[in-house]
């Protein structure tokens, strides 16, 4: 189903940190290009980067609503209930001057079609706002993929000198097999209760089991990189990188790797998506490489649902974890 140019998606409410952001957009984009409507995201303030990202404007009269009046009002606001209710897409929806569709949780698992709720709401209007961490359409994610990958490429200009990029690629090219390892601590210990927070053994175990598993079939000479936002134990040495970057370098490096090892982050599912590569998503600290989930969709649906909902949404959808 195609619908004409003049309709236009405008998401008003980014959700979490530089990955979380790019996934979101990711997926309303992917709707865009799929039904061809207009798709801008004044709310991604990370686009420079990119080499030929979604539109971040909209109207002036809608910017100086949302940014320059009722933002002022709302964002410093002491409740949480007006923080997170009252943005400006959402009073203009009460006063029907436009139409906002919000992929919260409930409204996300009660419906799952989230591609035909938003397709209905372009029937009643030509300009759609939404909002909602939780619109995810894996199919067109995979259908479009070359083309996004293409629109949100780093920028050369910020990669081609740095010095660390130029060593890895010099390994790339003597054709060793490249293990990009990310390290997430900080905030994990408290996520579900720290069931993904792993101290630097439990990824060294899973590195030596990859690495056993993968000489026996490839006999290549293999490269470890760690990323981490967190200090780490790893010393550096001919078979052992670790990335001092800036996130958006990391992001790119990652892409590069040919796998990636690392527990649930959408910093390694962005790098995972870019760069086509196979990213072991740790669920316990076994050690057992054939324990990690491997399939894109999976992985990214325990961000958007709760561990029981991500498993019930891939088994209807018939996916099931790509054992290595």
């Amino acid at each position: 189903m195609k619908i004409s140019t003049n309709k236009k998606l405008i998401l008003t409410k980014t959700y979490g940190q530089y990955s979380n952001k790019l996934i979101q957009n990711l997926n309303f984009e992917a709707f865009c290009m799929e039904h061809n409507i207009e798709y801008s995201n004044p709310t991604f303030p990370i686009s420079e980067y990119y080499m030929s990202p979604c539109s971040t404007k909209t109207s002036f009269f809608i910017d100086f609503l949302r940014i320059k009046f009722l933002g002022l009002i709302f964002r410093n606001s002491r409740s949480d209930i007006v923080r997170k209710y009252f943005t400006v897409a959402w009073i203009f929806s009460l006063t029907g001057f436009v139409n906002l569709v919000f992929f919260n949780k409930k409204k996300t698992w009660k419906n799952r079609d989230v591609e035909k709720d938003l397709l209905k709401a372009f029937e009643k209007s030509v300009i759609i706002f939404t909002a909602g961490w939780h619109f995810r359409v894996p199919e067109l994610l995979e259908k479009h993929r070359d083309e996004l990958i293409r629109k949100y490429s780093l920028k050369p200009i910020y990669y081609e000198n740095n010095d660390f990029y130029k060593k890895v690629i010099a390994l790339k090219t003597e054709e060793n097999v490249l293990i990009g390892v990310h390290i997430r601590r900080g905030d994990y210990k408290k996520w579900k209760n720290g069931q993904y927070y792993f101290e630097d053994d439990v990824y060294q175990k899973y590195m030596s089991d990859f690495s056993q598993k993968l000489f026996e079939k490839t006999q290549k000479n293999q490269i470890f990189i760690i990323f981490s936002n967190d200090l780490v134990s790893f010393v550096e040495n001919e078979k052992l990188l670790i990335s001092k970057e800036i996130w958006y370098i990391d992001h790119f490096i990652m892409s590069l790797c040919d796998y990636l090892i690392g527990t649930h982050s959408t910093f390694s599912l962005w790098a995972n998506f870019m760069g086509k590569n196979t990213f072991f998503c740790i669920q316990d600290n076994s050690g057992n490489i054939d324990n990690t989930i491997t399939d894109f969709r999976e992985n990214d649906f325990a961000h958007a649902f709760s561990e029981a909902e991500a498993k019930e949404m891939c088994e209807a959808q018939g996916r099931v974890s790509n054992s290595w």
